[in-house]
């Protein structure tokens, strides 16, 4: 022991001898308060006397040090070398007198990372270690300058493949997930963890890349919820639904823990599968558990398209009023009724009159809908242009001895007042 702090010592410059007395404790309490009013030269001037005569005396002497160093790096950047050095050196003091390595090793692994970005594959290796020891214990510090280790690791040499870095997002998520379902206390800094480890794991995540990862880990995981839920939320985000490790996923992960998020997944799986009645049953049950009013409003969106395929027509425009009933601002609801009408056009009426009413009612839906959300105006103008070609011709108006602008109720299902125009 008094070898290596007679190194630290050289190392240092210091002239501090090993024979040198101090009053500990009193020489740590000075330190103490003078860091806690964030005098941090001061502090530095006594945490000193404490490290090198009895650095053993309190453990804080190793927690509060390399904070200190960090604050001179903030006012001297020229000398950062030669201060994370010393970062380094405290590190390793730490370990020799209260053990603990592996944990200690993360924290020293993110400080080399941050101040010295060119040492990244020594930071990579300290960080891997850490977190392969300690596994759910992770800060969410040393979680994000793993990846961010890793990440560099893989761009600037063929030592970690694009496979290692699935591997290492599988575990460092899985950490993540635990602590947010059980670490409540720190929860909100694993959800930022989360949120820097999947920008940048994004690159690496192709459609092909997760399907080949995930298929392998689901043969072993169907009870495993964290799995299961990692699954479908990283497909979900890629857009990587369209393939039966998503479908079998969503469909347990359904099974074990029905949500309205796994709910609406289903309903989307059907949807793809063209099971129009089984997707409504979905989503009204994604709608029953949902409380968010904005996902609700999408959700009865969704279902109102559902029946829309299954030409249900009445009932998809309720849905799509309920949605509009949510979110009045919204302006996708008159969209989806303008398109309902369109859908059932060819089966309203007996009479080109009578059809082509249809479309006057799908218009002021869609005239509707861009009065109400100007970001629509462009979809809008397009089915307006292209359903007007519908409207029924002059002569049709004579025939039924109406004129232009006068008022006309649509028939069929729809019972819609709108007034009379003309394609010509």
């Amino acid at each position: 022991m008094i070898k290596k702090i007679g190194i630290i010592i050289t190392l240092l410059g210091l002239t501090f001898t090993l024979s040198a007395q101090t009053d500990c404790e009193s020489d740590y309490a000075i330190y103490r308060n003078d860091y806690k009013q964030k005098n941090y030269e001061d502090a530095l001037k006594n945490w000193r006397k404490v490290f090198f005569n009895c650095p053993d005396f309190n453990q804080n002497t190793f927690v509060n040090g390399p904070k200190l160093y960090q604050h001179r790096i903030k006012k001297d950047k020229l000398n950062t070398a030669a201060y994370l050095d010393t970062i380094m050196l405290i590190y390793d003091t730490r370990i020799e007198i209260f053990g603990n390595r592996e944990k200690h090793i993360g924290s020293k692994g993110v400080d080399l990372l941050k101040y010295d970005p060119s040492q990244f594959e020594i930071a990579y290796n300290l960080l891997k270690e850490s977190v392969d020891a300690i596994g759910n214990s992770t800060s969410p510090t040393v979680i994000v300058s793993y990846f961010k280790a890793l990440d560099k690791m893989q761009r600037s040499s063929e030592k970690i493949t694009k496979q290692d870095v699935l591997d290492v997002y599988i575990v460092v998520s899985d950490i993540i997930d635990y602590n947010l379902e059980n670490n409540i206390k720190y929860a909100k800094y694993y959800e930022i963890a989360q949120t820097n480890v999947e920008n940048m794991f994004a690159p690496y995540a192709s459609c092909d890349d997760l399907i080949l990862v995930f298929s392998d880990r689901l043969e072993s995981g169907f009870d495993n919820l964290s799995l299961l839920k990692k699954i479908t939320t990283l497909l979900e985000k890629k857009k990587c639904t369209d393939n039966e490790v998503f479908n079998i996923a969503a469909t347990k992960l359904h099974e074990l823990e029905p949500t309205a998020k796994s709910a609406y997944n289903m309903g989307s799986m059907s949807l793809e599968k063209k099971n129009y009645s089984a997707a409504t049953d979905y989503f009204n049950q994604a709608i029953e558990l949902q409380i968010d009013t904005d996902y609700k409003a999408s959700y009865y969106l969704k279902l109102a398209y559902a029946y829309q395929m299954n030409k249900s027509y009445s009932n998809a425009r309720s849905a799509a009023n309920s949605a509009s009933s949510l979110k009045p601002e919204w302006g996708e609801p008159y969209l989806m009724i303008g398109d309902i009408y369109v859908s059932s056009a060819s089966s309203c009426g007996s009479t080109n009159l009578e059809r082509g009413s249809v479309y006057w009612a799908a218009v002021d839906a869609f005239r509707k809908a861009k009065s109400i959300d100007n970001v629509l105006a462009e979809k809008a103008n397009k089915r307006i242009s292209t359903y007007s070609k519908y409207f029924p011709s002059k002569e049709d108006l004579f025939f039924e001895d109406l004129s232009s602008g006068d008022s006309y109720k649509v028939g069929c299902w729809i019972g819609q007042s709108t007034r009379v125009r003309t394609r010509d």
